[in-house]
Order: C-alpha cells, then sequence, then structure tokens
C-alpha cells in the first residue's frame, strides 16, 4: 500500500524523537551540523515514504512562468527564489527545487515581488488592463475579497491539475473555505510561500525568569491539558515587576520587566487559541458570525482581564528597542505573543527562551489551535493566465517540492535549531504546526472592520464593552455574507 507521510505528520515524528536526547536537535551553530541534521531526516523519511509523485509530461518551451510575490519589511521570510546559491541551507534548498521544476518542464521561473501592501494593487492593474504577464499570485488572504467578487480569479476546483485534496495543500484553508452549494474556491495555500507558517502567533517565555519565579514549565503544562488563558494570566501578573523603576511607563532605559509584550493581532490570537473563530461554515456550506456567541464573549474577557492590569501587558508596536519583540528579546518581558518569525530575532538572546502554543480557553477544551495572522499568503490564478490547466500542473509540482524538500529544512534548520534553543521547545513547534487554523472571515474580508474595532477597544482602549460592537457590525456582515452566496451560486 503506497503511502504519503506530510510534513505535518514529520514535524510530530521528529518531535517525538527529540524526547530520546538525539543530538542533531540541539542548537547546532555549524554548517556541518546542520547538513547533518537534514540528512539525517532525509533518510529516516524515505524508509517510511513509498509514495512517488507523478510529474505531468509538459514542455513549456523555455517560456517564463511567472509568480506575483510579496515582499515586507517585517522578518518573514518571504523568499521564493535566488539568482545562484548563498551557502544557506533554506536557501539553496529553494534553488535546487526552482531548478528541478525549471529543467522537468522546460520553463523559466520568474518571481516579481513587490511590497506586501502594493502588490495586490499591481496584481488588479495587471488584470484591468488584460495582461497576462503574471501566471499566479500571493497576496495578503485579506485582500482577496474584492478579486473573487469582480470575477478575477479562476475557480481552483475546476482544474484537477492542482491535487487541492493532497497534503501538500493546506487542507485547513481548503475546508474553510468552501462556501454555498456550489463548490467553488478561488484561493489555496501551499508552502511556496513560507509565510503562512512564519505568521503564525506563539506565546514566547523567558525560561530563566520564569524559573526565578519558581513557576511550573509552560511545557508541562501543555502536555497535562492546564495551559489556559487564565494561567496565562496568572503567570504574567507574577511576572511584572517595577524592579526600580516608579512606574511601568515604557522606558527604554528603565529596568522595568512587563508580564507580556505583544501587539493588537494578539486578541484574535487568543480568540483562535480559545477555540472559536468569527465566522464558522455549517455542513450546508452556509457561514454564521460569532456561532457561540456566549463562549466568544468569555474569552475575550478572559483576554481582557490581561490587558487591562497595570504592568502584566505593554503594547510597543514601534520600532528598535521599544517594538515588542524587542522588548522580549532584551529581557524586559516575561512572555511575548508573537509570529513564529520572531524567533530569527531571539538567535542571539542572553537568556534562554521558549515556545509553547497559545493556550487554551479552558482545561476542558479538548485541542490548542494556534491563529495564522492576516497578512499571510493565499495563491490565486488571474483570469489572464491563458493556461490555468498548465498552471495547475506547475504549481501542483511547486507544491508538493515545497512541502516535502523545504518546509522540513525550514524547520529543523531555520526555526527548531537555529532559533529554538532545546528539546521542549521543538516539541510545542510541532504542535503549533499541527493546530494551526484559519478564520474565513478574514479570507472573505467579511469581518475585517469588526477584527479591527475588537482589538482597537479591547487591547489599546481597555474597553471591555463589546456586545455592542458585535451588534453593530453584525446587519453588514450578513449582508457581505448574502452577497457572496449569491455571488458563489
Amino acid at each position: 500500500m503506497k503511502k504519503f507521510i506530510s510534513v505535518s505528520l514529520l514535524m510530530v515524528m521528529i518531535a517525538m524523537q527529540t524526547a530520546c536526547a538525539d543530538s542533531t536537535v540541539q542548537n547546532p551553530k555549524e554548517n556541518d551540523s546542520q547538513t547533518q541534521a537534514v540528512s539525517e531526516i532525509n533518510s529516516d523519511t524515505s524508509a517510511e515514504t513509498e509514495f512517488v509523485y507523478q510529474y505531468p509530461e509538459l514542455d513549456c518551451g523555455g517560456e517564463d512562468f511567472t509568480v506575483l510575490n510579496a515582499s515586507t519589511t517585517w522578518g518573514f521570510y518571504h523568499y521564493m527564489d535566488f539568482e545562484t546559491p548563498t551557502g544557506e541551507i533554506l536557501d539553496d534548498a529553494v534553488f535546487e527545487r526552482n531548478r528541478k521544476i525549471e529543467e522537468k518542464f522546460n520553463l523559466t521561473l520568474k518571481v516579481v515581488e513587490e511590497d506586501i501592501d502594493k502588490n495586490y494593487d499591481k496584481y488588479r492593474a495587471s488584470i484591468l488592463a488584460q495582461d497576462d504577464v503574471y501566471d499566479v499570485a500571493y497576496i495578503r488572504c485579506d485582500r482577496l475579497a474584492p478579486f473573487m467578487a469582480e470575477g478575477y480569479l479562476y475557480n481552483l476546483l475546476d482544474y484537477p491539475e492542482f491535487q487541492l485534496d493532497q497534503p501538500w495543500w493546506d487542507q485547513v484553508i481548503m475546508e474553510k473555505s468552501l462556501v454555498g452549494n456550489q463548490k467553488k474556491l478561488y484561493f489555496a495555500g501551499n508552502d511556496f510561500s513560507l509565510i503562512g507558517f512564519e505568521g503564525t502567533l506563539c506565546c514566547y517565555f523567558n525560561e530563566q525568569m520564569l524559573a526565578n519565579l519558581d513557576l511550573e514549565t509552560p511545557y508541562t503544562l501543555v502536555r497535562n491539558g492546564t495551559w489556559t488563558i487564565d494561567r496565562l494570566g496568572e503567570y504574567a501578573a507574577a511576572g511584572a515587576n517595577l524592579n526600580g523603576d516608579s512606574s511601568f511607563a515604557w522606558n527604554e532605559n528603565g529596568n522595568a520587566i512587563y508580564g507580556l509584550a505583544s501587539y493588537e493581532d494578539s486578541l484574535n490570537a487568543f480568540i483562535t487559541g480559545g477555540g472559536e473563530n468569527y465566522v464558522t461554515i455549517d455542513d450546508n456550506g452556509q457561514p454564521h458570525l460569532l456561532q457561540n456567541l456566549e463562549r466568544f464573549y468569555n474569552i475575550v474577557d478572559k483576554a481582557y482581564q490581561i490587558y487591562s492590569k497595570e504592568g502584566d501587558f505593554i503594547f510597543m508596536n514601534g520600532s528598535g528597542n521599544s517594538h515588542y519583540e524587542m522588548i522580549f528579546r532584551n529581557g524586559r518581558a516575561l512572555f511575548a505573543i508573537a509570529e513564529i518569525k520572531a524567533s530569527s530575532k531571539y538567535r542571539d538572546m542572553e537568556d534562554t527562551f521558549g515556545i509553547v502554543p497559545m493556550p487554551k480557553y479552558d482545561e476542558a477544551q479538548e485541542s490548542y489551535y494556534s491563529h495564522r495572522t492576516h497578512v499571510c499568503l493565499t495563491m490565486s490564478v488571474p483570469v489572464t493566465n491563458p493556461d490555468p490547466a498548465r498552471t495547475g500542473m506547475i504549481m501542483d509540482a511547486f507544491a508538493y517540492l515545497s512541502n516535502t524538500d523545504i518546509l522540513p529544512v525550514f524547520y529543523n534548520v531555520k526555526v527548531a535549531q537555529k532559533g529554538l534553543r532545546n528539546e521542549d521547545s521543538i516539541e510545542m513547534l510541532g504542535i503549533i504546526s499541527q493546530t494551526r487554523s484559519f478564520d474565513i472571515g478574514e479570507g472573505y474580508a467579511w469581518t475585517e472592520d469588526l477584527s479591527a474595532k475588537m482589538n482597537t477597544a479591547v487591547v489599546n482602549q481597555k474597553n471591555n464593552n463589546i456586545v455592542s460592537i458585535v451588534d453593530s457590525f453584525r446587519p453588514s456582515i450578513e449582508a457581505s455574507f448574502k452577497k457572496t452566496l449569491e455571488f458563489m451560486e
């Protein structure tokens, strides 16, 4: 019987191996050690994997295959290609993947980069000009709705060349994005863009500070199912310390230690971590706003209890050493809620840090859930593309190789070994990867304004009167549901 072991399963296997004290996951600092780790991973999985990907017969005659990508200034690994090898293992794996596909299909990959907050305008302009320059585009998932409504994108389900039911495509995004009776899918997720993985929010904590407080480690709490929002609040309160300062007002040269450092989107991370989404899709493909309303309010209230206590939280979405990521890096916060990509900034951090998933709502909740930021990129195919079936063949191969050849390297070299410092954190990273969620309210831009209003009220203004906020947005959101469903039909 043939089988395929997806990278997500591979991550769990690797996490289990770390419990056996395998020396290849001990934060190696030399490229030789990293190469050895990747080699051992590949050799271990090759014995388990019988699946052989069936590349289609395709000759593109040397033509360009052009991808519109989004560059960022937020520290994400957004690269999709390199002109030459760089000597970095991940970069070189990306380079080799692309050359393999170029040779296999006789094409030339061309990646066009534009700022993440501008590339969707460039995408729209090319479609309106009926310019077929882009075969596919990766833009923010919360900027796709107008493209769908205006008929600018192909329905990917019309082209079986995109093997969207296979594990090298993001099954969570696909499952939550099918609405209405007529199933249509205008965007998809894969690991050709790694921002979707790096853009997952989690909890970092300073292990040395925690040990000094004589508190049980969050690792143990996660394994016992007792890592909850209330417990995080208790720990953040215990960690907040004026440390000789007169107040918790931010002072770059001060000594105050904050319980938690983060930014506005952390509220969405609490909501997702508590097992809720702004929008859920029922078995008939119908969207519902805040289906479990009482639980949603309770989750927000628990998060608010953390935000509203002086000294337990600091919102510093600034720059330099006043940025919330750097506040944690410089030993000024016990916890930080940040994306996985932040681990790259902590490589030279003096204190040892750990990573765990976002806490659950309560101990009765069965699973942990991990929130993806709304700037994660999804793939779409413009209607100006003259051959979407051919594009499906090419992108499916890219998605497959990204899953098998790129994500394990990214996970084990860039994040797990370089960025994280112990086997416990690597195990936790596997859990975070396994529990990534997706709120379709962002994908269809139904709840973008509601979410922004909620974040501002609860996090910045310390205002927990959210019932009126939800009620004020409900009519327009439900009207948007109807409009989308009519379009889909």
